[in-house]
């Protein structure tokens, strides 16, 4: 089957609103306060000028809808693109990590970067010389399909409440100064957690991790938690 074409710059905003909006979603109109343009331009760092210029003509491609107001949306096309390019990045975050030692929180934007170079066929033998991992080293499936069927039973750390048991299934990778907290503090993919406490007020939730005496409490900011996938157990 052929792979979806895009110029490289293209595949760059397609795949960065995917991260936005598809199909766990790091952004919520609700509680977004600045429009998504303006995230797509901050992650890519363009002026919000020249991100939107870019998002028009992929609008004219047939690649991202424009709905009302300042909603922009991903076309089964603009999804498609967007896949593949994700399933390369994930691809090259795994060797970046594996095999050259790469801290997770610093893999993301270099394997953006990489990507390019890669065919869609040197992608799939990089793919089977790692093992054919099922995950890239944040926690997400290298698989598309893997990931629909599993966004629906995703939440973000921030919307559980005290006594929820969960297991870290993925954390939002753009923030290297994040993840890089993150796998530093142990609240890394694969990782059970109890909600010790909420306090929304305060801004933060605190959270056990392990069992028993080796068990410790982790107090995340509510930014952070915003940014930790799980599901319940």
């Amino acid at each position: 089957m052929a792979q979806p074409t895009g110029s490289p710059r293209s595949l760059d905003y397609v795949e960065v609103l995917y991260g936005l909006l598809f199909p766990v979603g790091e952004y919520r109109p609700s509680e977004a306060t600045a429009p998504i343009a303006a995230r797509v331009a901050e992650r890519l760092g363009v002026s919000r000028a020249s991100a939107g210029e870019m998002l028009r003509r992929l609008s004219d491609q047939g690649l991202v809808d424009r709905g009302p107001g300042r909603a922009l949306a991903l076309t089964p096309a603009g999804i498609a693109l967007a896949e593949h390019g994700v399933r390369a990045t994930r691809v090259i975050e795994g060797f970046l990590v594996d095999y050259l030692g790469y801290p997770p929180g610093e893999v993301h934007g270099r394997a953006m970067e990489m990507r390019d170079a890669f065919t869609p066929e040197m992608v799939e033998r990089l793919h089977e010389k790692l093992g054919s991992p099922a995950r890239c080293p944040h926690g997400w499936p290298v698989a598309k399909a893997d990931e629909r069927a599993e966004a629906g039973s995703l939440r973000r750390l921030i919307e559980l409440e005290a006594g929820t048991k969960c297991e870290i299934v993925g954390v939002a990778e753009s923030d290297a100064e994040l993840v890089s907290w993150l796998f530093d503090v142990g609240l890394v993919p694969g990782t059970g957690l109890r909600i010790r406490d909420v306090q929304p007020a305060a801004g933060h939730v605190t959270v056990g991790l392990g069992r028993g005496r080796a068990a410790q409490d982790v107090v995340v900011a509510d930014r952070a938690a915003s940014q930790v996938f799980v599901t319940a157990t």
